[in-house]
C-alpha cells in the first residue's frame, strides 16, 4: 500500500478534485517509483547481448553418407558449414542462446538484482562447446573475513562432451575461487534428449537460489571448524586425488592415489592456513587449519589450475571435471565426518 500525504492547499484542491483525477496523480506516482524499482535490478542488456553474439549462430543435424542414422548423425555449425561432433538418433540440440537467455529471464522473474552484474559467455572447440558465468554483486554474504558475491555457471555443448549442466556457487573476492557447492537442489544436469525441456530446466532457478544461500550457514561453521593436516590428507587422498583404476590395474596392485595431485592440494591448504590463521607471508607458524581452509584449497584448486599445462585448448574441460570432483567430495563419508567433529 502506498500513502501519499499532502498539506496545506494542495491537500484541499486534491480533496474536491474529480476522481479520475486523483487515479493519473496515484499512477504517476507508481510509475515513478516501478521506474526507480526497475531500474535499480535491470540488466546491461547491451553488454548482455554483446557476449550472446559470442553463440547465436545455426546449427543443424545431418546425415552421414553411407552411415546409417540409428549409427551416427553429424551436427553442423550451419553459418560455417563445419561438423562440431557426432551424435546419436535420440540427440536432441540445446541451443546456446536459448539455454543462457532463459536461465537470465528466469533470473530476473525471480527477483535476482543484476544492479553491476557481470556476464561473461565463452565457445570452445569452434562453438561446440559454451560456458556462462553471471556475477551478481548485490547478492552478498560475508564468511568470517571473507566477502561471498553470488556466482550462476552455466555449460552447455553440441559435440556430446557436456551435458547441461548449471549451479549456483560463490566467488569469493579474497581469492577468487569459485565456490561450487554440495546442495543437490543448486544443479541442473541433464543429457540432450527428445524428451529434455530447457524452459522447464531453467525454471528450477528460484529453488536453487534458495538451496545455495542456505548453504552459507555451512560455511560459517567452516571457518570455525577446526582439523589436523592427517585429516584433510586422507580426505584428499580419498575423494579429489584419488584416480579412477581399471579391474586389472587394482587386481595388479596399483595405487589410486594421485601423488602429484595431492602434493598441489596440500600446499594450496598450507597456503590457505597460513593467510587465514597464520602469519601470512611469512608462514603458518604452527597454526591450525580449519575446515574452511580445506574448501578454500580444493576450490582454489578446481578454479586457477595453476598445475595444468600452458595449453589453453582443454583447460574449460579440465575446470569443468574439477568442479564435479569437489561437488563429490563435499557429498562424501568423509567429509561429513569432519563437518560433525
Amino acid at each position: 500500500m502506498f500513502v501519499v500525504q499532502l498539506n496545506g492547499q494542495m491537500g484541499e484542491h486534491l480533496y474536491n478534485a474529480p476522481p479520475t483525477f486523483i487515479w493519473r496523480i496515484y499512477e504517476s506516482i507508481l510509475q515513478s517509483i516501478t521506474t526507480k524499482l526497475w531500474r535499480s535490478i535491470m540488466l546491461d542488456t547491451k553488454t548482455y547481448e554483446k557476449e550472446l553474439q559470442k553463440v547465436n549462430f545455426p546449427v543443424e543435424i545431418q546425415d552421414i553418407h553411407d552411415i546409417p542414422v540409428e549409427m551416427a548423425r553429424k551436427i553442423v555449425r550451419v553459418d560455417t558449414n563445419e561438423p562440431l561432433g557426432l551424435v546419436k538418433s535420440k540427440y536432441k540440440p540445446i541451443d546456446h542462446v536459448q539455454a543462457f537467455d532463459g536461465a537470465i529471464q528466469q533470473m530476473q522473474n525471480g527477483g535476482l538484482n543484476f544492479t553491476d552484474a557481470k556476464i561473461n559467455i565463452d565457445a570452445y572447440e569452434n562453438g561446440a562447446m559454451a560456458k556462462m558465468e553471471v556475477l551478481l554483486p548485490s547478492h552478498h554474504t560475508k564468511i568470517g573475513t571473507h566477502d561471498l558475491f553470488l556466482k550462476y555457471v552455466a555449460r552447455n555443448s553440441y559435440n556430446g562432451r557436456w551435458k547441461f549442466q548449471a549451479f549456483f556457487g560463490w566467488l569469493n573476492e579474497v581469492c577468487f575461487n569459485t565456490l561450487v557447492t554440495g546442495q543437490k537442489l543448486a544443479y541442473t544436469s541433464n543429457r540432450h534428449t527428445k524428451s529434455f525441456d530447457i524452459d522447464a530446466s531453467n525454471q528450477k532457478i528460484k529453488n536453487a537460489v534458495q538451496a545455495v544461500t542456505d548453504e552459507t550457514e555451512k560455511f560459517t561453521k567452516w571457518w570455525n571448524t577446526p582439523v589436523e593436516d592427517n585429516q584433510i590428507k586422507k580426505l584428499f587422498e580419498r575423494t579429489i586425488a584419488k584416480m579412477p583404476l581399471s579391474e586389472g590395474s587394482k587386481l595388479a596392485g596399483a595405487s589410486q592415489m594421485n601423488k602429484k595431485q595431492l602434493y598441489n592440494l596440500m600446499g594450496l591448504y598450507n597456503d590457505e592456513v597460513a593467510q587465514l590463521h597464520g602469519k601470512g607471508d611469512y608462514g603458518r607458524k604452527n597454526a591450525k587449519g580449519s575446515l574452511w581452509c580445506a574448501y578454500q584449497s580444493a576450490t582454489a584448486w578446481s578454479t586457477h589450475l595453476s598445475d595444468v599445462q600452458k595449453d589453453e585448448s582443454k583447460k574449460h574441460i579440465v575446470q569443468e571435471q574439477r568442479q564435479n570432483s569437489v561437488i563429490k567430495m563435499l557429498n562424501s563419508p568423509q567429509w561429513q565426518k569432519l563437518e560433525t567433529v
